[in-house]
């Protein structure tokens, strides 16, 4: 492919300018070859009633696709979509059922790359649609790799199907890889956001991220332009970058709209038999600041002590919402330790449900005292555990 690179970035320009208006940058893979059906993990992302593109399930909860999706050039602030956005993953025909359909909560936009991060309303439970992993080399010259979307091909405006088709490394810049494609393998409108994959040792995984291409081929483009060459945003290198960001909200986003809020437990006073009478609040942040505290739960009359708990936030049922947790001291055991059990207050969206008992120490078995309640997602499941130190 011999082209000069400010030609390439200019016509490329125009087509992400067009697939906005119709879908978005790039893309329709791929020439009508029907893609396996093991390739759950590709959704299509609907921007509101008029554009779509193509994107890669990383998490149970999170999607990859390019920010030009949402925003003609690239340029995205992190927040709630601007329309209302539909994600399908699951189906490789969305003429079927199956999978999960789902609205966007929140966006998260690399700082300086073609790439968004798109959380979804609840994480994706069917068995049969894993995540992607990420790759962690970068591709090489003359490296074949798998590319796949739900946009236009050459025959079919809004096809149903995804397609797949193999495109051959040029060249690896460092934050972008060069693609050729051929006849039979070339990224139309509605491609944009698109995963390109590398197959290792049986594993898929996800080597880049669609941006633009020349669209030679596809419907609807003049039959004079024959390039089929893309240019894709390399997600090799950014794997702390996915893990820092599908990891943040699960902790103290206790409401789900992308934004970390703040719950306490709070002393309301001293009880008849010399307990304390403790509140759940919740402070929900605006984005600049947080809004009045709410009661979410109380423990009535000599039922709680306040000042016998340590309390943890985190995802812990893996409905995308953070949850509380706390470590809980009852009264001394004969041998002198703290009898311990740890409770969690699960989020509604608006507050807490009532606490429930997940585990109790038993007489004589833990010294509460010494002990520091941390949470995380310790055994990768994807849903949040908790620690004691």
């Amino acid at each position: 492919m011999t082209v000069k690179r400010s030609r390439w970035m200019w016509a490329t320009s125009t087509a992400v300018v067009l697939a906005t208006l119709a879908t978005t940058t790039t893309a329709s893979a791929l020439a009508g070859v029907d893609a396996p059906t093991d390739l759950t993990f590709v959704a299509k992302v609907n921007v509101g009633e008029q554009s779509a593109c193509t994107g890669t399930l990383v998490d149970p909860q999170w999607v990859l696709t390019a920010a030009s999706c949402f925003a003609a050039d690239g340029k995205l602030s992190a927040g709630k979509p601007a329309v209302a956005t539909t994600v399908t993953v699951g189906r490789t025909d969305l003429s079927q059922t199956g999978g999960s359909v789902q609205q966007t909560l929140w966006l998260v936009p690399h700082a300086d790359r073609d790439l968004v991060l798109v959380r979804l309303a609840a994480r994706v439970t069917d068995p049969a649609v894993k995540p992607v992993r990420l790759a962690t080399t970068p591709a090489v010259a003359g490296e074949e790799l798998v590319k796949a979307g739900f946009g236009r091909t050459k025959t079919e405006w809004v096809p149903d199907k995804l397609h797949t088709g193999t495109f051959t490394v040029a060249a690896t810049a460092a934050t972008t890889v060069d693609l050729n494609g051929s006849d039979t393998a070339t990224v139309c409108k509605g491609d944009a956001g698109g995963p390109a994959l590398r197959t290792v040792d049986g594993t898929t995984e996800l080597i880049a991220v669609n941006s633009r291409s020349w669209q030679g081929g596809c419907l609807g483009i003049d039959p004079t332009e024959t390039r089929t060459g893309a240019i894709d945003t390399r997600v090799d290198d950014l794997n702390t970058w996915v893990t820092s960001t599908v990891a943040a909200p699960h902790v103290t986003d206790h409401t789900g709209d992308g934004k970390s809020d703040v719950a306490y437990l709070y002393n309301s006073g001293t009880n008849s038999d010399g307990s304390n009478h403790t509140a759940l609040w919740l402070q929900t942040s605006t984005g600049s600041g947080f809004n009045a505290p709410a009661k979410s739960w109380d423990s009535g009359t000599g039922s709680w002590d306040w000042n016998r708990s340590k309390t943890v936030s985190g995802d812990f049922n893996g409905d995308g919402l953070a949850d509380v947790g706390v470590l809980y001291k009852y009264a001394n055991t004969s041998d002198g330790r703290g009898h311990t059990a740890l409770w969690t207050f699960t989020s509604t969206g608006s507050g807490f449900k009532a606490p429930v008992k997940v585990w109790d120490s038993g007489d004589g078995s833990w010294t509460w005292d010494s002990s520091a309640p941390v949470a995380g997602d310790f055994n990768g499941d994807g849903l949040g555990d908790v620690g004691v130190l």
